[in-house]
């Protein structure tokens, strides 16, 4: 589908297309939402009718997980009395029942040694009973439990040292399938593979995740357990071109912040984090793109930080991992971290990323999240100047109709009803909105597929600027098809 744009739009059209797999029993049909709906049809694409059966049922895609990461609270220095300590405050405490149930464990809790046949020895004295002990003990308070490695020789504390000496050896390379199926026999329900060996040893990025993948896969015929892939190139391999299908969640930026750097937690790396995750053609159906672990309510972020941080992250449909320590959390973070309405943004069933849709002012943005429903977006206004500004957003940038809307502010639990055309709210300098707004869909066009190959959908056009939604619905059985979505030669 060629649907095009004025160039200077281009990017940001592209970036507003979303797509949903549908179930449904009948012929595949695809439908061009757009702002407003004035798509002309090339003369041999025929429209159809959709049933509301087909365009009722969103396939269920995972959600991108929630937990706590050591690394950002105690970096190297972690043993089983500092997860033991963190999983009772997490267990006991709103964040579980918030749906933070990852706790995992980063670098640090392997010394790099050893058997005779190549499998991992644990120091017992930081783990007794060894990992098994631990991924149990995270069970039993009904969480799920991750756990670290590199895809190189040697881990990243090897190569750059933080709260503990170096240890060689802790890395993966030549036991993937070892490695991969010892972490699931422990009982691990995620593994976060970093890249500081890899990128010592000048391994290709695509290749080495990918039999990290499929050693995954060869285990879990094994063990008869799930284990989450966590990708951690630092987007170096570009891995929003290939990870989606290899794992659930790739980082497409370097750490929040580096201790081995002498940084501290700043509100400046969460904005360039940010921007570094919106890889929208990419994220979909279950696939996410991971621009790091949290540092709200961390020292250096304040409150109000803190709440823009929640927001961004929410809105780009991030993984949301704690690096604050549950057990030292204050009141006033917890409740940021625990709010109902921004974390339903963060995890809509849709599994959708936001993508920027107007920008009136420099450095005043406004980027917009299609969720679930009809007529449904979040929106989080971004005013990255040094002085407060009132923000505008407009119901056709969404992809809505001028109809009125009813628009809520997330984080001061305040509504506004009946509101036509357009929203306007005073931002603070550096600092974010969050909004969901529930309006009227633009009329829909539809056009069917009715083959392999089938290009009468090119040169589809939607004439006005805005975010656009592209639904396609799938007919049940045979193997799998695959669309590619382009605006201007662009995927």
């Amino acid at each position: 589908m060629n649907l095009a744009r004025k160039p200077d739009r281009a990017r940001r059209w592209l970036a507003a297309v979303a797509t949903q797999a549908l179930l449904s029993a009948s012929l595949g049909v695809v439908l061009l939402d757009s702002a407003p709906a004035v798509a002309t049809t090339p003369a041999d694409a025929r429209p159809v009718t959709a049933t509301s059966s087909q365009l009722g049922k969103q396939v269920a895609v995972p959600r991108a997980p929630m937990g706590w990461a050591s690394w950002n609270g105690y970096f190297s220095s972690i043993d089983h009395k500092v997860i033991k300590t963190e999983v009772d405050a997490i267990a006991s405490s709103r964040l579980k029942a918030a749906g933070y149930t990852y706790v995992n464990l980063d670098d640090g809790w392997w010394q790099g040694q050893r058997d005779s046949a190549g499998n991992i020895v644990v120091d017992e004295k930081l783990w007794p009973g060894g990992m098994k002990a631990i991924a149990d003990y995270i069970h039993r308070k009904g969480l799920k439990a991750g756990i670290y490695t590199d895809a190189g020789h040697h881990g990243c504390g090897y190569h750059y040292p933080t709260t503990r000496p170096a240890a060689p050896n802790t890395g993966s390379a030549d036991h993937y399938e070892q490695d991969m199926l010892q972490f699931q026999r422990w009982g691990f329900d995620m593994v976060k593979v970093d890249w500081c060996g890899g990128q010592v040893e000048n391994l290709d990025q695509e290749t080495t995740y990918k039999a990290i993948s499929d050693a995954i896969a060869k285990a879990t015929t094994v063990t008869r357990r799930q284990m989450v892939l966590s990708i951690c190139e630092w987007g170096t391999g570009k891995s929003w071109n290939w990870a989606p299908g290899a794992a659930p969640m790739w980082r497409t930026s370097h750490d929040i912040f580096l201790y081995h750097e002498r940084e501290k937690p700043n509100f400046s790396k969460v904005i360039s984090n940010f921007d570094q995750s919106l890889h929208p053609t990419s994220q979909h159906t279950g696939y996410y793109n991971d621009p790091d672990m949290m540092m709200v309510g961390m020292d250096g972020v304040s409150e109000a930080q803190s709440r823009t941080h929640m927001s961004l992250w929410a809105v780009a449909g991030a993984p949301l991992l704690i690096g604050d320590k549950p057990s030292t959390m204050d009141a006033t973070t917890r409740a940021i971290l625990t709010n109902r309405e921004a974390i339903a943004v963060a995890q809509d069933p849709r599994g959708l990323p936001a993508v920027e849709v107007a920008e009136d002012a420099f450095q005043q943005q406004v980027y917009a999240k299609v969720l679930a429903g009809t007529g449904r977006r979040a929106v989080a206004l971004l005013n990255r100047s040094s002085s407060a500004a009132t923000m505008t957003v407009r119901w056709a940038d969404l992809g809505l109709t001028n109809a009125k809307a009813r628009v809520r502010d997330v984080w001061t639990g305040t509504t506004a009803g009946n509101v036509a055309t357009s929203h306007s709210v005073s931002v603070p300098a550096g600092e974010a909105v969050l909004l969901t707004v529930a309006g009227t869909e633009t009329r829909a066009s539809r056009y069917e597929a009715e083959a392999t190959g089938d290009t009468r959908f090119n040169g589809v056009r939607a004439n006005a600027t805005g975010l656009a939604v592209a639904t396609i619905a799938y007919t049940n059985g045979g193997p799998t098809r695959t669309a590619t979505l382009q605006v201007n030669g662009q995927r």
